[in-house]
């Protein structure tokens, strides 16, 4: 599609939802938003998937952030409400993704697009991105969804000054921050992110998802941890090593 977000291409276990309206720097709307979900509901309906990739179209941009074109409809004093609420389920489904899920980030990656990229567990990062949450310069309130993640990814000092300033930062600044795990050339980016994702559907996905449970500091991390002992996986795991060959999850 020429606006709005791809269906979700798979392959050797990767699932790819696209942001997909280059000729806007892969701006976000309100429906694009609440596509999401579903999107994601269809990742987590697919067993044979280990890992979800976010990225954007083309080469200039990961996201430009909200659509600012909306705002006068959609933002202006208590439409924001629904607005909101719309992003954070966007949000919040990338988060609680029942795979992990790996931001690849090319060129511009603002406000909205920061938020996105905030929710996957991984970000790498071409040496071409360039970061920045720009509220400041609008006028909006940032929403506090996005704030907490901030806040839990970069640690509250970066955060204050990335809000309060509304600069932009380089790859290597964000890489310095933590608001990215590793950057790389911009031509080897597709590589190393395929690399990073056969890497992670190599593993038990039973321990991963426990993990990220245990990260997120959810409820059922207790209970999910505990299912790994009685699985497959663990089996598996356990015969290889004594097998000296790699598990096959």
């Amino acid at each position: 599609p020429s606006r709005g977000l791809g269906d979700v291409y798979k392959r050797q276990k990767v699932a790819t939802l696209v942001l997909d309206d280059p000729t806007r720097r892969n701006a976000m709307g309100r429906a694009m938003y609440a596509m999401i979900p579903d999107l994601v509901a269809e990742v987590d309906g697919s067993p044979d998937i280990r890992v979800l990739v976010l990225r954007g179209e083309g080469r200039d941009a990961f996201c430009a952030g909200s659509d600012i074109s909306e705002f006068q409809d959609h933002r202006l004093g208590d439409a924001h409400l629904g607005y909101e609420k719309v992003e954070h389920r966007a949000t919040d489904a990338l988060a609680a993704c029942r795979v992990p899920v790996v931001a690849c980030i090319r060129g511009s990656c603002m406000g909205g697009g920061v938020g996105l990229a905030l929710a996957a567990d991984l970000r790498y990062a071409a040496d071409d991105a360039l970061f920045s949450v720009p509220p400041g310069r609008l006028g909006i309130g940032y929403s506090l969804n996005a704030v907490e993640r901030l806040i839990a990814v970069v640690g509250r000092s970066s955060a204050v000054e990335l809000l309060l300033t509304a600069r932009h930062l380089d790859a290597d600044e964000a890489r310095r921050i933590n608001l990215v795990h590793e950057v790389v050339a911009t031509d080897r980016l597709d590589e190393v992110v395929a690399e990073r994702c056969a890497t992670i559907a190599s593993l038990a996905p039973m321990t991963l998802r426990a993990a990220r449970a245990a990260l997120a500091g959810r409820p059922d991390a207790a209970a999910l941890t505990a299912a790994c002992f009685h699985s497959a996986d663990l089996v598996e795991g356990i015969l290889a090593f004594e097998q000296s060959r790699p598990p096959q999850f």
